[in-house]
């Protein structure tokens, strides 16, 4: 029992760990966060639109990719994986700024 537990705790840590680590209310909005400071990132100009883009940003994009990519994951799930994935390799980020909805 003391196994599943701690089993029960760790999943829950990679669930939550990237709206913890954005500072957001959701997975979906820490993915999108983390994918707009990688894609504009040491781009001239491109700091205030950053910017501006983190403050509007609320994960529905995000939640549509997903919900297109991975239909049987809830998308709290599914954000969690692409989260780790664009951490682990930030070029896959660049599918976010290419995604069209519907492909």
């Amino acid at each position: 029992m003391k196994i599943l537990f701690i089993f029960g705790l760790i999943i829950l840590g990679f669930l939550f760990y990237p709206q913890i680590n954005e500072d957001t209310g959701s997975s979906c909005s820490a993915l999108e966060r983390k994918a707009v400071r990688l894609i504009t990132q040491n781009k001239e100009g491109s700091a205030f639109a950053a910017l501006i883009l983190q403050g509007i940003l609320k994960g529905a994009f995000a939640q549509e990719l997903i919900k297109s990519s991975y239909p049987n994951l809830p998308p709290i799930v599914g954000c969690s994986i692409f989260y780790y994935q664009v951490m682990l390799n930030p070029e896959t980020a660049q599918k976010l700024k290419t995604f069209r909805l519907g492909n």
